[in-house]
């Protein structure tokens, strides 16, 4: 039922014709080719599609062919529909990474993984030195009148902040009483401080708190320390962050300040107390090895149409791979939305209806990776990005909908029951008017979810951060 939806709306902004046009497009969807797709993209051969590796390059030459058969065109920046992408691979060094701490009585040194945890995702061997700052939980949040950070000059220097938030386990609290917002996210508090200036995060367990150990509140994120890092020849990424795990750490530093006090007048007041240590220099050391040289394709067909304006239509084709022996095949992240694009370019390209506008298709690789496929795609632009004016991302849209999905769940829709979510760009409200026009006939319920910035990582998001209106569609996670 969804793929019915899926070609609805795309031939609804794509043609220029009625509605019996759309579904005659519609009708030139071959369910068993679409399986077949997933099928062979998914299969043990292609060995999970890891990026790069052999398996997304078979995966590649797969829909490149299709490409060619179905007759689309080739740009000039995409030769025989390839599009190559230049990769850096390397694996964090953590023997001969380290944190050190100078103060007045002299430098201590912090070991990688026994004193502190971190999981770089990007980045060069580099060392990041500055005056320690205490910030509180990290947070500036004007819509709850709070601010950690004050006036202070963070400019080169390292934030020290402790984790969470606030008062994070009062229900009367001002930070949505008790349920932990986006503030409590290393990332978004990272985020805040690279903003500022800072050149390093450093983050710890409140003094009073009951959590787990970081090593294991990180989960996931723990789990990829030890994997290669793959990331675009130019992209620095982050400022770092180590999270604290030693009592060596927060002895050193309740030397010159009392913690739990200061945890205490924070959480009391409500209000950010930063303080700057003079007399206290940190410098993080962050180092790679077993650097090499890779690379990956975006696959990229065109459908030229009346005027030069183009909608991009995108899937990723990668996914995770083997690790530990085990298989990811990668069925519906993403063989589901490759087999979408596909079936949707076969289509348009095999029918008699005139577009009036183009169409580029784009397989991306290395999403998995940190969207490096699409990074480059922007960077580096096949088709004019001012000429392109939508782009409708599909990932993970083989399943049925579950409202078990957190954006999803509206106790007035029975579970399972033919959920879409349609995220899409809300600076562009004229989006949810498509997609519900386009669902006029398959009557799925739709769930759509304007968004003026994008969290969620999928391919989607560097369009979207170039004001280029974007849709994600998304039939949520599953076992």
């Amino acid at each position: 039922m969804n793929r019915i939806l899926l070609y609805s709306l795309l031939t609804g902004i794509l043609l220029t014709s009625t509605i019996s046009a759309q579904d005659a497009v519609s009708n030139l969807i071959d369910e068993a080719e679409m399986r077949a797709h997933v099928e062979f993209l998914a299969s043990v051969e292609l060995e999970g599609r890891n990026a790069p590796g052999h398996g997304s390059e078979i995966a590649q030459k797969y829909i490149a062919t299709r490409f060619q058969q179905y007759g689309l065109e080739e740009l000039d920046k995409a030769p025989g529909y390839y599009q190559e992408a230049p990769l850096i691979v390397q694996k964090t060094d953590y023997e001969n990474s380290c944190l050190s701490i100078l103060t007045g009585g002299g430098e201590s040194v912090f070991s990688a993984m026994d004193d502190f945890l971190f999981v770089p995702r990007s980045g060069s061997s580099q060392d990041f030195s500055g005056q320690l700052v205490l910030a509180g939980y990290g947070i500036e949040a004007p819509e709850y009148s709070y601010d950690d950070y004050g006036g202070i000059e963070l400019h080169g220097k390292i934030v020290l902040a402790f984790t969470g938030e606030p008062e994070d386990s009062d229900h009367k609290s001002k930070f949505t009483g008790g349920r932990k917002t986006k503030y409590s996210r290393a990332s978004v508090k990272a985020r805040i401080a690279e903003e500022r200036g800072a050149a390093g995060l450093l983050l710890m367990l409140p003094p009073g708190s009951s959590a787990e150990p970081d090593a294991k509140s990180l989960g996931c994120s723990m789990q990829r320390a030890y994997e290669a890092i793959v990331q675009l020849p130019d992209e620095i990424g982050s400022i770092p962050i180590f999270y604290i795990v030693s009592d060596k750490f927060v002895n050193l530093i309740g030397k010159q300040l009392d913690l739990s006090k200061y945890e205490d007048n924070i959480d009391a007041s409500m209000q950010g107390n930063p303080i700057q240590f003079e007399d206290i220099t940190a410098t993080l050391s962050v180092r790679f090895k077993d650097v090499r040289e890779e690379h990956t394709s975006n696959i990229i067909g065109y459908l030229p149409g009346q005027i030069d304006e183009a909608v991009l239509i995108l899937a990723h084709h990668d996914h995770e791979g083997i690790k530990n022996g085990e298989l990811y095949p990668g069925a519906d992240d993403n063989a589901s939305g490759v087999a979408g694009l596909l079936g949707i370019a076969k289509a348009l390209a095999s029918s008699e209806k005139q577009l009036k506008r183009s169409v580029i298709f784009l397989s991306s690789g290395a999403e998995e990776k940190g969207l490096l496929g699409t990074k480059y795609f922007v960077r580096d632009p096949a088709y004019p990005l001012e000429k392109i004016i939508a782009v409708i991302n599909m990932d993970e849209i083989g399943r049925e909908g579950s409202s078990r999905f957190r954006a999803m769940m509206d106790p007035s829709i029975p579970p399972d029951d033919d959920l879409l979510m349609v995220f899409y760009s809300g600076q562009t409200p004229q989006l949810a008017d498509i997609v519900k026009a386009g669902n006029d006939e398959p009557d799925l319920n739709l769930m759509l979810e304007p968004a003026l910035q994008f969290h969620s990582g999928s391919d989607h998001v560097p369009f979207h951060s170039l004001q280029i209106p974007s849709m994600f569609l998304f039939t949520g996670f599953h076992s």
